[in-house]
């Protein structure tokens, strides 16, 4: 007997209809495939919403329940305990939650390098990374706070010349309100809304320039599952991914028609501030839905600079692109292999399974 039946037994008789309501209720499995989102739902989740409305899904024999969270730490501990199989997290957190003995496994991308980085008013007189002394810095979760202050080693501010705040997703709030000077952001999303919010011009210091990245593919989005709901679901995760294909094809094909069938699943966004936060993100969603080798390289070892990893292990291991559908092939073959004018000896190319090779002369 459950948990839940000893419960029930104490306070309803066993032949009573309560009761028997009760067990049954206990029983009863959903056919519903729910998946997480990392946050609210908002113009960059708008991809999944299109092949929802679409019917792409249920195409391929999966009835989406889409699931919001308030507090996007949740999403990590509800995926790694399995209560739901699919969701959304950023490259960095799967990389902690791996560390911690969760296990996740990416298996595509949704949005590609959106730039992230300190937002501010520019009457709040940040134009450099040193401008932050006395300020009130707002930081997202755990490795927001540890980004700034390393670079404050970096560029030798002492920690104690400015404060840190935990301020969630909701910097620009945070901002408006007065309880921080600036904080971190994406510049397709939180800038864009302390732009139509605060009425004057907003400045950004971008994270990876300041750290000299050569990338922003730490906060990246990654389509992510529970690795023992990965592994005993393939046909799921391939089906999954054919939707969200021609989902992300129509909304990059189709961007007006898709915001409206994303504002007909979400009335709320159907407002000149997430048109324009919509129109921001166009850039970033990811054309081939890969996880790309070079940025987990990046994050992986931008997390041993850190210090935020307590274990060793290996970051490629987390992610894998064998379900991620192909882009489809040109119709007709070109006559001249390579295309005119271009010599095919001279463009030598590394990398692997990540689909975005470069120049062996341009790799860093």
């Amino acid at each position: 007997m459950t948990m839940f039946s000893k419960v029930a037994s104490r306070f309803f008789p066993a032949s009573s209809a309560a009761a028997r309501r009760l067990v049954s209720s206990e029983a009863f499995k959903t056919t519903k495939t729910p998946f997480l989102l990392n946050w609210y739902a908002n113009p960059y989740h708008t991809p999944i919403f299109v092949a929802k409305e679409k019917g792409w899904f249920k195409e391929e024999g999966i009835d989406l329940a889409v699931l919001e969270t308030t507090d996007p730490s949740d999403v990590t501990e509800i995926l790694g305990d399995g209560a739901v199989g699919l969701g959304l997290k950023a490259t960095i957190h799967i990389l902690a939650a791996k560390d911690k003995g969760i296990d996740l496994m990416s298996f595509g991308t949704l949005l590609d390098e959106p730039p992230t980085g300190l937002i501010h008013k520019k009457s709040s007189n940040i134009n450099t990374f040193s401008d932050i002394v006395g300020k009130k810095v707002g930081y997202i979760g755990h490795f927001g706070k540890v980004m700034v202050e390393d670079m404050a080693k970096q560029a030798g501010i002492p920690l104690g010349s400015f404060e840190t705040v935990r301020v969630g997703m909701n910097v620009t709030a945070a901002i408006l309100r007065g309880e921080v000077d600036t904080g971190v952001g994406f510049t397709n999303f939180q800038r864009i809304e302390l732009e139509e919010l605060a009425g004057e011009e907003v400045g950004m210091l971008r994270i990876d320039e300041l750290n000299d990245l050569g990338c922003c593919c730490f906060c990246s989005v990654q389509y992510v599952a529970n690795a023992k709901y990965f592994h005993e679901n393939p046909e799921v995760i391939a089906g999954f991914m054919r939707a969200v294909r021609r989902g992300t094809d129509y909304t990059i094909e189709h961007p007006d028609k898709a915001w409206g069938f994303m504002t007909k699943a979400n009335p709320r966004l159907d407002n000149k501030l997430y048109r324009r936060i919509f129109d921001r993100t166009m850039p970033y969603f990811s054309r081939d839905l890969r996880n790309v080798d070079r940025d987990w390289e990046k994050v992986g070892q931008f997390c041993k600079h850190l210090d935020v990893l307590e274990n060793d292990f290996d970051q490629h291991s987390v992610w894998t692109n064998d379900f991620v559908p192909e882009m489809g092939k040109p119709t007709n073959e070109p006559i001249t292999p390579g295309g005119v004018g271009i010599d095919l000896s001279k463009n030598k190319f590394i990398g692997g399974d990540s689909g975005s090779k470069v120049k062996a002369s341009q790799a860093l």
